[in-house]
């Protein structure tokens, strides 16, 4: 059988492993690899056998390890150093285990009924904190690792959306304050964020739309105007760059109202530590419940005489 050759295009390799295309370039230079084919029109194109190492590079980067020391290492090698490396990996439950076993298993069905049955166990609440979140930081473990694929991680992704779309439909009232604008910026495609957020809030009793994912900032300031919205949150996934969130923040903040608030999360943040002036970063979700308090607080010290 002839065995066929899958070659990706460069923003396929940002967009899917998280390593920006101004890195790749400035790797494939300075450290020989990654070493990209060329297209007809002389467009970089990289096999399979790279991305997975792509892919390994990529994780012990996570791990605080320097491009010097794995860019350009084979598979072995860098196997080696991430079992190395494991460690520093946290621990998880039976619970989180299984679903990750659903996930590889590719039971859908079985997925879904085993999330519902979390959330009516443990609460919207804990379910958020002590479920999805470490779910998905194993499910992004497993995949960096090359144990979960695309088409499966897609399929948990589903699967837990529906969960919390279901769930977030019984808090949904358009008379509470505050009113809060949730979405993404174009190039961030990752929208579990948004419904984590959005489900804390709406657990505090804001008002919240979600305009999903990838929307522009003149379309934020309109939707902000139509909702007569007080905050915007942002959410910004592990792979955006630094200057990506940076330059997406300062813009968005010049053109938001000064009355409106600018929230921003999400793995993204945190791993950057990125600081924007008239900008509230977000750690754990805990951190918007809080803000939702003081918000509040602020607003009726405002409103008295």
């Amino acid at each position: 059988m002839k065995t066929t050759h899958i070659l990706f295009d460069i923003a396929t390799v940002e967009r899917e492993i998280g390593i920006g295309k101004d890195t790749l370039r400035v790797w494939e230079k300075r450290y020989g690899f990654p070493v990209p084919v060329r297209d007809e029109h002389d467009e970089r194109l990289y096999p399979q056998p790279q991305i997975d190492q792509l892919r390994l590079i990529k994780r012990l980067l996570n791990h605080g390890l320097r491009p010097s020391k794995v860019v350009g290492l084979g598979i072995d090698e860098l196997n080696e150093m991430l079992v190395s490396s494991r460690g520093h990996e946290h621990e998880y439950s039976e619970d989180i285990l299984t679903l990750v076993d659903l996930i590889k298993t590719h039971q859908a069905q079985g997925l879904r009924l085993a999330l519902s049955r979390q959330l009516l166990k443990q609460g919207l609440n804990d379910f958020l904190s002590k479920t999805i979140t470490p779910l998905n930081q194993t499910v992004g473990e497993a995949w960096m690792r090359g144990e979960i694929r695309i088409f499966e991680e897609h399929l948990y992704s589903d699967q837990i959306t529906n969960v919390l779309q279901s769930a977030i439909s019984t808090l949904r009232d358009p008379t509470c304050s505050p009113r809060v604008l949730l979405t993404t910026l174009p190039g961030e495609e990752h929208s579990l964020g948004l419904l984590m957020a959005e489900a804390t809030l709406s657990l505090e009793g804001a008002s919240c739309v979600n305009l999903g994912v990838q929307t522009p900032i003149q379309e934020i300031v309109s939707a902000v105007a139509a909702h007569r919205s007080d905050v915007v949150v942002l959410s910004f996934s592990a792979t955006m760059t630094a200057q990506q969130i940076k330059t997406g923040l300062q813009q968005t903040r010049l053109a938001l109202p000064a009355r409106v608030a600018l929230w921003t999360g999400g793995s993204g943040i945190g791993k950057h530590r990125t600081t924007i002036e008239g900008v509230n970063l977000m750690g754990p979700l805990s951190d918007l419940s809080e803000a939702v308090l003081i918000l509040r607080k602020n607003t009726k010290s405002l409103a008295l005489p």
